[in-house]
């Protein structure tokens, strides 16, 4: 994420702490030195940590542009780049493969010759308030392609968009490498009627003692600025704190404009949409039913409803019906801000 474009809801609002932090780290106190206090040096991976962590690694690398400093004239343009229809006019039908191809070009309006922009695609049809994500695929040439699973009859529109550009994604890069400490936290110590706030993250200047909130099971790193006068034992909340400034050079920071090269549309040079028609005797409920569990998309909207290919899923329009599904149930919740809107809302729906 970019640091300046993060979601405010990522961690405003957050006062959970693991318990696994809670009851083996919570006493740890250490000195840093003048280096950035950072636990990575201290995890020690089994053989079959290494082999998941490289694959994990291996499953978000990035196509690279080439060796250089890249100009941002050579930069990528969403409003020179344009998208096609492959094949527009032919007769599709429920279940069938959209084909689209985005050709990428520079400010100058040259054609890119390299990959790696961060692009979204999808089909909407706003009428039946139905859609669904696309398959991109880079061809590492400023050519890519977007594949679409045709899952609703009617009017289809395609609709692409960057995120970011190529040449961003690579500042973004060197800064999650070189500048962990992006986005800053802080904690709150509370005893009795006694209450300090101190700044937290993955690293921390030196020269302060610290609290180690390290997780002693996974080797995963984070610490606080020790209180004043407060235990390290007496955190009780965790919440955002901000974001560091002056990070980006002024060269780099023209790859970061909103309204030039950030979540901007970009346009159809032919038709922007297909008619399909409907498969003969399918019901829309089980028509895009798909036995392959890693089906791309896994799922949809129609109707306003989600509609999972891979699974039967049921509705719960009343508290009441959602009460009884969940009765003498205990839940958990894992995940990132959208899992925190979630359960604000099931705890809001629910009494």
């Amino acid at each position: 994420f970019s640091p300046q474009h993060l979601d405010d809801d990522t961690v405003s609002g957050s006062n959970w702490i693991t318990e696994n932090n809670v009851q083996h780290s919570l006493s740890q106190t250490t000195k840093t030195t003048r280096k950035p206090y950072c636990g990575y040096t201290q995890q020690t991976l089994s053989k079959r940590e290494q082999a998941e962590q490289e694959s994990l690694l291996a499953a978000i690398e990035w196509p690279k542009p080439p060796d250089g400093k890249i100009a941002f004239a050579q930069s990528t343009d969403p409003t020179h780049s344009d998208f096609v229809i492959v094949k527009p006019s032919r007769f599709f039908k429920v279940g069938d493969q959209l084909e689209v191809l985005v050709r990428m070009k520079d400010f100058q309006g040259k054609p890119k010759q390299y990959g790696g922009d961060y692009l979204q695609a999808r089909i909407h049809s706003p009428g039946l308030k139905a859609g669904a994500a696309g398959r991109i695929v880079d061809c590492h040439n400023g050519l890519y392609k977007v594949f679409f699973t045709l899952l609703w009859p009617g009017e289809v529109k395609v609709s692409v968009s960057l995120v970011h550009p190529s040449e961003a994604v690579q500042v973004l890069l060197r800064l999650r490498e070189e500048r962990p400490d992006r986005v800053y936290f802080k904690s709150s110590f509370k005893s009795g009627r006694y209450s300090e706030t101190t700044e937290c993250n993955v690293c921390l200047p030196g020269g302060l003692p610290v609290c180690n909130f390290t997780d002693l099971y996974t080797g995963e790193p984070w610490f606080c600025y020790k209180p004043r006068k407060l235990s390290c034992a007496s955190r009780i909340s965790h919440a955002k704190g901000g974001y560091l400034k002056g990070l980006l050079t002024q060269e780099e920071s023209l790859f970061f404009q909103s309204d030039v090269n950030i979540k901007r549309p970009i346009l159809s040079s032919g038709p922007d949409s297909v008619i399909v028609k409907p498969k003969a005797f399918t019901d829309l409920s089980s028509m895009d039913r798909a036995e392959d569990p890693t089906a791309s998309p896994s799922g949809y909207y129609y109707e306003d409803q989600w509609r999972s290919r891979t699974h039967w899923i049921h509705n719960f329009n009343k508290s009441d019906d959602i009460t009884e599904c969940l009765q003498g149930k205990v839940i958990h919740l894992f995940g990132d801000s959208t899992i925190r809107q979630w359960f604000e809302y099931l705890t809001a729906f629910v009494p």
